[in-house]
C-alpha cells in the first residue's frame, strides 16, 4: 500500500501532463499516480504512457465526463493511505507530500498553502495557515472562507490530502454534476461527517490558471449547479447554527453572482434593459462590476469589435 495515491484527471493536457506526472513522481514518499484522460482528443494518454515509470498507471475514459467523473474513477483505483489531487497542469513543490504526512499523519485531511501563477499576473501564495488562524480546520471556517467572486483567493483552490479510508466509509465522492465547485463540495461533505483537518504550514501546491480556462469562467449554468449541490448540502446534513449562518452568506454572494453572469450574458446580447433589471433585483451584483470584465464590457457596449470574456 503506497503512502499517496496521486490522481491526475486530464483532458487536453498532451502538452503539460509530462510535466505535472514528474512533479509528482519527484516526491520522497512510497506513491503511486494514476493518471485519468477523460477522453481527450488529443495525445494526452499517449504522452502519459511515455512516462516511463511503474508506478504510473493511465486510465482512459470513453466519454467526457468533466473533473468529477475523471477523478472519481481515479478515486476508485487508488491504494494509498491518503489520496491527493493533482491537476493536469499544475505541479507540487519538492517535498510537499513528506511535509504533510509528517504534520498531518493522524488526520483525515491534510491541507497546505498553494501558489497561484495566473496569466498576466504576478504569482501569489494562499496562505491557508494564516486563514485559518491555526493548525486545524472545521466547516464553520471553511464555509466562511469560501465566498464566490470575493476579491480574494478563496479555500476551494486548494487541494487537500483525503485518507481514502474515511472517503470510503463515508460514500464521499466528487459531485458529477458540479464542472466548477466540486472541490469545495468534496471537503465540505468530508468535514460534515467529523473529518479531522490538519492545516500544514507549507506552500506546496502550484495552482496554474490560465486564460480561458473553465475556472476562469464562472457562467450562469455553473453557478446555478453550485447553488444545487449547495441546497443538497444543507438537506443532506444537521448543521449547526454557525455553519447554517455561513452557508446562508455563501448562499446570497453566490445569488449575488449568478444576478452578474445573467446581467454579463444580457450585456452580450445588447440586452441592456434586460442586463440592468437582473442587476435592480440584487443591487450588491453591482460590485463585481468593479473587476477588470466592467471596462471590457463597457467598451463593448459603446461598439468596441473586441468580444467581452465569458464569465
Amino acid at each position: 500500500m503506497p503512502d499517496v495515491s496521486i490522481i491526475i484527471a486530464a483532458y487536453c493536457a498532451e502538452g503539460s501532463i509530462a510535466t505535472s506526472i514528474a512533479s509528482a513522481l519527484a516526491q520522497d514518499v512510497d506513491l503511486e499516480v494514476i493518471v485519468v484522460d477523460d477522453a481527450s482528443p488529443d495525445g494526452t494518454a499517449d504522452a502519459a504512457r511515455a512516462v516511463d515509470d511503474p508506478r504510473v498507471r493511465v486510465l482512459q475514459l470513453p466519454d467526457n465526463g468533466g473533473p468529477g467523473v475523471a477523478r472519481n474513477s481515479g478515486f476508485a483505483a487508488a491504494t494509498g493511505t491518503f489520496i491527493a489531487v493533482l491537476d493536469a497542469d499544475d505541479a507540487f513543490r519538492p517535498g510537499r507530500l513528506a511535509a504533510c504526512l509528517k504534520h498531518g499523519a493522524d488526520a483525515d485531511i491534510i491541507v497546505d498553502s498553494i501558489t497561484i501563477e495566473e496569466t498576466g499576473h504576478p504569482p501569489r501564495t494562499l496562505d491557508v495557515a494564516e486563514a485559518a488562524g491555526g493548525p486545524t480546520l472545521d466547516l464553520c471556517d471553511y464555509v466562511r472562507l469560501n465566498s464566490p467572486m470575493a476579491q480574494k483567493d478563496t479555500l476551494g483552490y486548494t487541494k487537500p490530502l483525503f485518507r481514502r479510508t474515511f472517503l470510503d466509509t463515508n460514500g464521499l465522492h466528487y459531485d458529477p454534476m458540479l464542472r466548477i465547485g466540486e472541490d469545495y463540495l468534496l471537503m465540505a461533505e468530508a468535514l460534515a461527517c467529523g473529518a479531522r483537518c490538519a492545516v500544514v504550514d507549507n506552500t506546496g501546491y502550484v495552482y496554474r490558471r490560465r486564460a480561458g480556462s473553465i475556472s476562469a469562467r464562472l457562467g450562469v449554468r455553473h453557478i446555478e449547479a453550485m447553488l444545487a449541490a449547495d441546497a443538497g448540502f444543507e438537506a443532506h446534513h444537521d448543521l449547526p447554527g454557525d455553519v447554517q449562518e455561513a452557508m446562508a452568506a455563501r448562499r446570497s454572494a453566490l445569488t449575488d453572482a449568478l444576478a452578474f453572469a445573467v446581467a454579463v450574458e444580457q450585456l452580450k446580447a445588447r440586452r441592456l434593459m434586460a442586463a440592468t433589471a437582473a442587476v435592480l433585483r440584487r443591487p450588491r451584483a453591482a460590485i463585481h462590476f468593479r473587476y477588470p470584465i466592467g471596462a471590457r464590457l463597457n467598451r463593448l457596449l459603446r461598439g468596441n469589435a473586441e468580444p467581452a470574456p465569458t464569465a
